[in-house]
């Protein structure tokens, strides 16, 4: 049927998804209705109010078809604030046109400021967006479509009628010529990051196929986004929610784009997750809190600046009842006493209430597929954590002691083997995994074609506020192994280095980190080729050793109670069957500082027999002990 646009002339336009808006902008309010394609099931009053062209009508019926629930009342108010939030320009990772901004945060009910003054919303600048992207055949990018459809679904019934028609207007338009773009296929724009894809692949679709869902061709759009949502959650995800360590740097956009699909799903009482996906959406938020910091931000995040707090509050209401998130997210706003738990895992539904079969939430997790380790103390504010992403050459490492950062980016590894530079792989392999009361434990391995192999060892105490470091060098055909490594400490830092022995010492501010490297002696009167010391915004750790292997292990201390206490270490005699055995077959040392008596031993070439060490003898590869008052050790981690 030929409609007539603004000059009179005839057109044959069409406003459905699928097509190209290109010959729509001219129509007038009247033929733009009536050019639209309604799927047989749409509500039939909107329709019949679109095919006469009345505008009126149709307005009147539009806020009676938004979706329930997303006007404020005084039981949601609080909930629909936090909801809208996740709208704002933070969240995306490339921020909508200006207008667009102030309009989503005045109609959420804050004012606009300007010189400390309230200012109301400006139509006219909205007005000129709505315009703009008219005059573009409706090509619009994600984040203005992004915020065009948050302005339709929340704040549409509180606009006046000409502004919401015009709004809703252009957003359909939009929506209709960007779904039909070739980079919104189930596939992707490989060129893209994951967030990128996620939110034009599967959310914007997912998002305008529910908002006008009585269009035709909303329904393949919609389908299209949710297969996409979905396999982005599986295949980014391992079995137990752990993210892959290729999202951290921008882990925020891509699990704000999960979040506000589900809160859209929930709008429009419409169905995103089935029973398995929803409970791995939850174990999601349990993994992704672990990569929280104090500071408000997260682990290894690099340019995300929205607050995860808020993301983790909205997040909380659409895990249910099957994992309450929000008692464990942000269980630092409560008394420190409270105990954190969660329920077992099951399909039914339960109330935390009355169904008391409660577990406590361990605060570490490892995963081989995601090359990602959280070794952490408590869920407690001022914790000590690692984060150890191991999917690249070097291991990325984000440490905090007693909430505060201190090392933030690549754990560096050089090797000299007779003078000749090892290459350094892509990607580590995670060979053992520890935790328990005592702490938890790491340990990661490369092996070269050439022969020899390089293990990382990372052992974090659970409650001593101290961890320990130690690079593992074995199997090579040498007759010197020149050793590097390089920790990255935070900016802003004060370090400091003793004159008489070489402990080095990190401060920030009231906490004090004390760094032991027990491969070298202590006193500086002692001669050696190694070292340890900060240079160039880095904890350097030098070594060079004789033979076929070589053992590096250092000690962090930052307890509070220990900061001003004396220390003492020194290398070890390891014998086996009666002979001692050099320091490329097996290496043992001790550290005494304050009530903190430790043994750090490894064995580096392969025996059958027991090794001893101190009077301890052991069949163990690796053992980190604490000598009692008697002398005896009571082992904190035994590696076979």
């Amino acid at each position: 049927m030929s409609k007539t646009d603004q000059s009179g002339s005839a057109t044959t336009s069409v406003v459905a998804f699928g097509r190209s808006m290109g010959e729509v902008a001219n129509l007038s309010d009247e033929a733009f209705l009536q050019s639209i394609q309604w799927r047989k099931s749409a509500d039939a009053d909107l329709a019949h109010a679109a095919r006469k062209g009345d505008v009126s009508a149709f307005c009147a019926r539009l806020v009676q078809c938004l979706p329930q629930g997303i006007l404020p009342t005084k039981s949601t108010k609080k909930r629909t604030g936090t909801q809208s939030s996740l709208a704002a320009a933070e969240y995306l990772p490339t921020p909508p046109a200006n207008p667009l901004r102030e309009f989503l945060h005045t109609s959420n009910g804050h004012s606009a400021q300007k010189n400390g003054k309230s200012k109301p919303a400006n139509s006219a600048s909205l007005a000129d967006v709505l315009n703009s992207v008219a005059q573009k055949n409706f090509k619009t990018s994600p984040a203005d479509l992004h915020a065009l459809t948050e302005l339709v679904a929340c704040s549409g019934a509180s606009l006046e009628q000409a502004v919401r028609f015009q709004v809703w207007r252009t957003t359909l338009a939009a929506a209709c010529e960007f779904t039909k773009v070739p980079s919104t296929t189930d596939e992707g724009d490989p060129a893209q990051t994951a967030d990128e894809q996620l939110l034009q692949a599967g959310e914007l679709p997912w998002r305008v196929g529910l908002l006008f869902a009585d269009v035709k061709g909303s329904t393949k759009v919609r389908r299209r986004g949710r297969k996409v949502i979905r396999r982005e959650l599986e295949d980014r995800t391992d079995g137990d929610g752990t993210p892959h360590a290729t999202l951290l740097p921008r882990l925020g956009y891509w699990l704000a784009a999960l979040v506000r699909s589900g809160q859209w799903a929930n709008r429009f009482q419409a169905t995103l997750w089935d029973d398995d996906l929803s409970m791995l959406f939850n174990d999601l938020l349990e993994q992704a809190i672990r990569l929280y910091r104090p500071s408000d931000s997260w682990a290894m995040s690099n340019g995300f600046s929205a607050s995860p707090r808020s993301l983790f509050r909205a997040a909380s209401q659409l895990a249910g009842s099957e994992f309450k998130i929000a008692d464990l997210s942000f269980a630092w706003d409560k008394d420190p006493s409270h105990r954190r738990k969660r329920k077992t895992k099951s399909k039914k539904s339960a109330s935390a209430t009355t169904k008391p079969r409660l577990r406590k939430l361990a605060p570490s997790s490892q995963s081989d597929w995601a090359n990602l380790a959280c070794l952490r103390s408590d869920w407690e504010t001022e914790c000590d954590s690692v984060v150890i992403d191991h999917n690249g050459q070097f291991p990325q490492i984000d440490m905090t002691v007693l909430g505060r950062a201190l090392f933030n980016g690549n754990w560096d590894l050089q090797i000299k083997v007779d003078g000749k530079p090892v290459q350094v792989k892509r990607q580590w392999t995670a060979i053992c995994w520890n935790t328990d009361n005592d702490g938890d434990y790491l340990e990661l391995q490369q092996t070269f074609a050439a022969g020899g192999r390089v293990e990382r060892q990372i052992w974090l105490s659970r409650s001593a506020h101290s961890a320990m470091f130690a690079d593992s060098l074995t199997g090579f055909s040498s007759k010197q192994i020149e050793y590097t490594s390089r920790l990255p400490l935070i900016d802003g830092l004060d370090t400091q280095s003793d004159a008489g022995d070489r402990e080095t010492r990190l401060k920030d501010g009231p906490i004090l980190t004390r760094v032991f490297p027990l491969f070298l002696p202590q006193d500086r009167v002692h001669g050696t080729p190694g070292g340890c010391g900060v240079f160039g915004g880095d904890l350097v750790l030098k070594h060079v050793a004789a033979g076929q292997g070589l053992y590096a292990p250092i000690v962090l201390d930052w307890h509070p109670d220990r900061r001003r206490k004396p220390v003492q270490w020194r290398k070890l005699t390891v014998t086996e069957d009666g002979r001692i055995l050099p320091g490329d077959v097996s290496a043992g040392y001790r550290m005494k500082i304050g009530d903190q008596h430790l043994l750090a031993y490894r064995k580096l070439q392969k025996s059958d027999l027991p090794q001893t060490v101190l009077g301890f003898q052991t069949f163990d590869e690796t053992v980190l002990g604490q000598f009692d008052k008697n002398g005896d050790v009571t082992p904190l981690l035994l590696v076979e």
